[in-house]
């Protein structure tokens, strides 16, 4: 295998991605302005609730996560959705490229950006509200955002996997499937306190597990952290057959053509 031309590959949809954000000044309020907005309301709201210091970290650490996974989610799914609404997301297949390529690369983008993301909120959420996302060590932030990210990622392979199968109206899923997250996985309240059948969705979400294990550093309790682990891996894993089946779909039954000009 030509390691260097494999390299050239995942580092050419990283840099399609930063070519495309740098061009557009909303990339900004990705960055600072909505991800400061929703951590300093959820901030407030414990102060004026008057919550104890676990809640807060409870709290913050939800929010936080929230941020940072439609940050990453959303330059994932950007891989495809940019050339869908340039009308050129042939071209982008005229290359000799697979899913890993593109997922990997658009991830390692969205990597970044989410780390800037969470290092902004991190510093603010600490000197506002005395949060300490280091309290255990780096290790555990570390497994929390490498969670994340998996997440961020098996929802951009969705989405992409959608716009190869249903075309311009699988859009929405870009900005839906984050809000399902958010419902199922605990973002905000323990997934107890959601019905019985609802439990069992949430516990096949990995982010559940990632949010129960970086939690239980500031509020003991028991975590599953390799199930979730596990099932990163398992859906990161069926995601890429699926995109690269579609991938073939596409191009057999001339969607590729339909969504371009």
């Amino acid at each position: 295998m030509n390691w260097q031309g494999e390299l050239n590959k995942y580092l050419a949809s990283a840099y399609k991605n930063w070519v495309i954000s740098k061009r557009n000044v909303f990339t900004l309020f990705e960055l600072f302005f909505w991800p400061l907005v929703n951590l300093l309301s959820i901030g407030l709201l414990t102060r004026f609730l008057m919550v104890d210091e676990s809640m807060v970290s409870f709290l913050l650490v939800g929010s936080i996560a929230l941020t940072i996974l439609q940050v990453a989610q959303m330059d994932v799914a950007y891989v495809l959705l940019f050339d869908m609404w340039s009308k050129s997301i042939k071209n982008t297949f005229i290359a000799p490229i697979h899913s890993r390529h593109l997922i990997f690369g658009s991830l390692f983008f969205g990597i970044m950006r989410g780390s800037v993301v969470f290092a902004i909120l991190a510093s603010i959420s600490f000197y506002l509200f005395d949060f300490r996302f280091q309290a255990g060590g780096l290790i555990p932030p570390l497994i929390f955002l490498a969670g994340v990210f998996s997440m961020a990622a098996i929802i951009g392979i969705t989405v992409c996997i959608s716009i190869l199968t249903f075309g311009q109206k699988a859009d929405v899923a870009a900005w839906s499937l984050s809000g399902l997250i958010l419902l199922f996985s605990g973002i905000y309240y323990p997934v107890d306190v959601l019905p019985f059948f609802l439990q069992v969705l949430a516990r096949a979400i990995p982010l559940t597990y990632f949010l129960e294990y970086y939690r239980s550093i500031f509020i003991p309790g028991p975590h599953h952290l390799a199930v979730g682990l596990s099932l990163a891996a398992l859906y990161l894993l069926l995601g890429l057959i699926l995109f690269d089946r579609a991938i073939r779909r596409a191009r057999r039954t001339g969607i590729l053509l339909w969504l371009s000009e």
